[in-house]
């Protein structure tokens, strides 16, 4: 009895023991999948018994039936060269809004010239929204793949910018005397201290910015793509009342940018934080 008790009483001591990972891991998914399908039943339901047109709103059975067609042999593959090809144009406008985003900020955020000169000229250009430059880029380039990649450009390159130059002027002074005490300059100080310092800025602003590009993309390619696209297939299937492939490319588009955000950013984000020792395991 006295070994029971003081086994009892280690327990007690040490407290409850840990959730496995995967129980946790299981809770949190269910947690997160509950009201998206407490959402598409009440939108079967509502669609089955006719609260609202189902030739306009077919139930997610249909349009889950025709997604699976389009993503198989049946129906072309016809998904999966929209997505691919949407994925093109996004990681093209994007490199591009990264190879000059990130240069024009850390030179705003170090050189003073620099950034009396280019502040006004982005103060100016900000607040037009990405899409209304779409019929003047259309103009210039034409109907094609450099316009959805060049409006991808224009929406990605402002977060890129602002981040990039918010995380070289906030760069602690004390860490760049030290360096220079111990004899860095010039790019060496560059690389060694400012920007491994402005890593997580410049990692928030590229997120932003793939994410607004995604956003863009789609609306410019329903004006501006010749061929293939998710934005250019959901709005061809409006043309021709293809109600469950418009549905289906909007899901396609939901579960690309969960992905993206989720899969590559938010991984990417946790580790560049905890890498330079702003972000601790607790």
């Amino acid at each position: 009895m006295a070994r029971q008790a003081t086994a009892v009483g280690a327990q007690l001591a040490l407290g409850p023991r840990p959730r496995r990972p995967w129980l946790a891991r299981l809770e949190s998914t269910a947690a997160f999948l509950f009201p998206i399908l407490v959402l598409i039943g009440a939108w079967e339901v509502v669609s089955r018994v006719g609260l609202v047109n189902p030739i306009l709103m077919p139930p997610p059975s249909r349009v889950f039936s025709e997604t699976l067609r389009y993503m198989t042999p049946a129906g072309g593959w016809l998904l999966w060269h929209d997505a691919g090809m949407s994925a093109y144009r996004l990681l093209a406008g994007s490199v591009l809004a990264v190879v000059v985003g990130i240069p024009l900020g850390m030179g705003i955020g170090m050189v003073p010239a620099i950034y009396r000169f280019f502040t006004p000229i982005l103060s100016i250009l900000l607040p037009i929204p990405s899409l209304a430059w779409v019929p003047i880029v259309i103009l210039w380039l034409g109907i094609g793949d450099a316009t959805p990649i060049f409006i991808v450009f224009l929406s990605g390159i402002f977060p890129i910018v602002y981040n990039t130059s918010a995380g070289a002027r906030s760069m602690d002074y004390r860490l760049i005397w030290a360096a220079q005490t111990m004899g860095a300059r010039n790019l060496r100080l560059f690389l060694g201290v400012i920007l491994p310092g402005s890593l997580g800025h410049i990692v928030t602003g590229v997120k932003l910015a793939v994410g607004g590009g995604w956003r863009s993309l789609v609306a410019a390619e329903m004006l501006a793509a010749s061929m293939f696209g998710l934005g250019f297939r959901i709005f061809q299937a409006k043309g021709f009342m293809q109600i469950e492939l418009m549905y289906a490319g909007i899901i396609w588009l939901a579960v690309l940018g969960f992905l993206l955000e989720n899969g590559v950013f938010v991984p990417l984000e946790t580790s560049t934080l905890r890498r330079w020792g702003m972000l601790r395991e607790l």
